[in-house]
């Protein structure tokens, strides 16, 4: 079943400013105001014109006050807009709500390598990867589960593990798409992905079968030479 992203919404909670979340957020405010400092400059200086001229006219400035606090408002609203895209450790969230996704600055070599994935996760990526191999005949699709199956898995799983984990499950992943690849082909050998097939050559196949055939090569996953599953062993 494909999962749908989750809506982003504001921070309803108590700010607390010494939070990692609250610090976060307002760091990314800051440095989001270096597009807009000109304009909140000329903010600021009109509303300080303002004030000078009612001190000169022996007014009260009071409203120049109040026009400050509406701005600090939207201030505030633009925080609460931003923790709301964090968990409680200041983490960015992704469109399914999962932390520890972010891989803005990261080096790439620090999350692209094999870890152990739980032998449930795997089958819960092969059963889906069977299913819309099947259904896709050997193609692709937008409208796909294997995204539920990645999320699924990284809520699982300890924050530090998600990048290198989701890294893991997808070269499972392809290993399970090349296996039954092989196995389509040698049953129809002038079959081409996107044509259709009998889905029966692929009964019986398990994990175990293709993982049996799987080896680790650097930071990737691949089948033994030959690419190919006997089902019927």
């Amino acid at each position: 079943m494909a999962i749908e992203p989750i809506p982003f919404k504001p921070y309803t909670g108590v700010i607390d400013p010494t939070s990692k979340r609250y610090q976060t957020a307002k760091a990314m405010l800051n440095e989001g105001r270096v597009t807009k400092s000109a304009v909140q400059e000329k903010y600021e200086a009109k509303l300080e014109e303002l004030r000078a001229l009612l001190l000169m006219l022996g007014q009260d400035t009071s409203v120049v006050d109040e026009m400050a606090k509406l701005y600090e408002g939207d201030e505030e609203m633009a925080i609460r807009n931003i923790m709301g895209r964090l968990d409680e450790d200041g983490d960015k969230l992704n469109c399914y709500g999962v932390a520890g996704m972010d891989i803005t600055g990261k080096d790439p070599s620090t999350f692209r390598k094999i870890i152990d994935v739980s032998e449930a996760a795997r089958q819960d990526m092969f059963d889906t990867t069977l299913r819309e191999y099947i259904r896709y005949n050997g193609m692709g699709s937008g409208d796909s589960d294997r995204t539920a199956v990645f999320t699924r898995y990284q809520l699982s799983v300890k924050k530090s593990d998600r990048l290198a984990g989701t890294w893991t499950l997808e070269q499972y992943e392809r290993c399970y798409e090349r296996a039954f690849y092989s196995i389509v082909k040698e049953a129809y050998p002038d079959w081409k992905p996107g044509q259709k097939f009998n889905a029966s050559v692929l009964n019986g196949i398990t994990r175990e079968q293709v993982e049996s055939r799987i080896v680790q090569a650097g930071n990737s996953l691949t089948l033994t030479s030959g690419n190919a599953v006997d089902v019927k062993a």
